[in-house]
């Protein structure tokens, strides 16, 4: 269910980027946007959505090349704009306090955004605590998607914990410097700083051509978010299928060695979501991301104190009280996320774990009756044995196979076939 939730959340998020691109594309070329309503802008997005797609199929060292490329292009005009706007910044507009609206809802144009859930929209100090923590919890979630990839990774012990540390303190930095210029260089209103603003700080901090390379920086780097997220969610896919969670043409890999069964699918859902808008896939995608992110939290904290002999490719370096309560304030603000939803994420929430649940029961009859073919290969790190038999052969809980230990490595046994 964890990582059914968590596919769910990504193919939504997924659906979001070519939107988006879609979106800077008609401010940079000065097209209305109206004028993309409907059935067009459907078309556009389901387009841009299955050229990403075949790009992804191609392989992962192309999307990764492609992905730091675009990293280095979109970063750059954030890094320039700090440089030229650093010494006019003026301090003392980092400490204003927001504006307090009547209630809130005139600032927003999509009545899902303003609809009504088990917390009021207008919250403490004035600020709309639901769209601020859902940009908030999206901007700054995923990076266990990283896990996804442990597969195609050839020293998991070192690459993981080095990329995880520059990868964070990249998201600080990129995020709190540039902000923190843009705000105290400039003497913008609350109100006007709506999606796509930063194109307008740009240009009054550099000019016109430093306004024109921000907006399309955002716009470009979507399409990398793109192919990382169906990346991801396409390896999971697969990681499951050899878990035996689904079906074995789950496993199935192109030429290019990438998933095809997990890409088609996630191109479906994502076109499928495509007449969406931001504001509206962005808290979907976030409930169903944080009841998943919940599950494992949960996991990390009983397999760091009940599971202590398993084989880790990183082991936080702290003692167990510590690691437990490092997870605390993500497991509150994770929880915080769910509660200020409104009633129809609640909804969605629920189907899609009604959902999980029935495809899971159908899964099990499906393994029993020969429905589909079933294939467990676990790959990865070795699980020790869990008792003191000599046999060679010993119970292992989570895929309720054997584990049998073979010239140092152990594989798993089902039905009494090693696979």
């Amino acid at each position: 269910l964890c990582g059914y939730l968590g596919w769910v959340s990504g193919a939504t998020d997924n659906a979001i980027y070519p939107t988006l691109f879609l979106e800077y594309v008609t401010s940079v070329v000065g097209w209305d946007k109206d004028e993309f309503g409907g059935w067009t802008r459907f078309g556009l997005v389901a387009l841009i959505t299955i050229c990403l797609s075949l790009l992804n199929y191609t392989g992962l060292e192309i999307v990764g090349k492609a992905s730091l490329l675009v990293c280095v292009v979109a970063m750059s005009p954030f890094v320039l704009m700090t440089i030229i706007g650093a010494p006019h910044v003026v301090p003392s507009r980092w400490l204003q306090m927001p504006e307090v609206p009547e209630d809130g809802t005139n600032l927003f144009d999509d009545d899902f955004q303003t609809s009504p859930g088990p917390l009021p929209l207008l919250g403490f100090a004035g600020i709309l605590w639901r769209p601020f923590m859902n940009n908030m919890f999206w901007n700054l979630n995923s990076f266990d998607n990283a896990a996804s990839f442990a597969g195609e990774t050839t020293d998991v012990k070192k690459t993981y914990p080095r990329g995880i540390f520059i990868g964070l303190i990249m998201t600080v930095v990129f995020y709190i410097v540039p902000l923190m210029v843009a705000v105290g260089a400039t003497d913008y209103t609350q109100s006007e700083w709506v999606d796509g603003h930063l194109g307008a700080v740009a240009v009054d901090i550099g000019g016109s051509w430093l306004g024109a390379w921000t907006i399309f920086a955002a716009g470009i780097s979507n399409l990398a978010l793109f192919e990382a997220e169906l990346s991801a969610d396409a390896f999971q896919l697969m990681g499951m299928a050899e878990r035996g969670y689904l079906p074995k043409i789950f496993q199935k890999r192109s030429r290019y060695g990438t998933p095809t069964t997990g890409i088609i699918v996630g191109t479906m859902v994502i076109i499928l979501f495509g007449c969406a808008d931001f504001g509206q896939l962005l808290e979907l995608l976030n409930a169903n991301y944080a009841v998943s992110l919940l599950m494992e939290y949960a996991a990390f904290i009983k397999l760091r104190l009940f599971r202590k002999e398993l084989e880790r490719p990183y082991r936080i370096p702290l003692p167990d009280w510590a690691a437990v309560l490092i997870a605390v304030p993500p497991c509150l603000a994770t929880i915080a996320i769910i509660l200020i939803s409104n009633w129809y994420v609640y909804i969605f929430t629920f189907g899609a774990i009604i959902c999980g649940i029935f495809f899971f029961k159908v899964g099990d009859i499906a393994k029993r009756k020969g429905w589909f073919e079933y294939e467990v290969k676990t790959r990865g790190y070795a699980m020790p044995p869990m008792d003191d038999s000599s046999s060679g052969v010993e119970t292992f809980d989570p895929l309720s196979s054997d584990v049998v230990n073979h010239e140092g490595e152990w594989e798993y046994r089902e039905d009494n076939r090693i696979t």
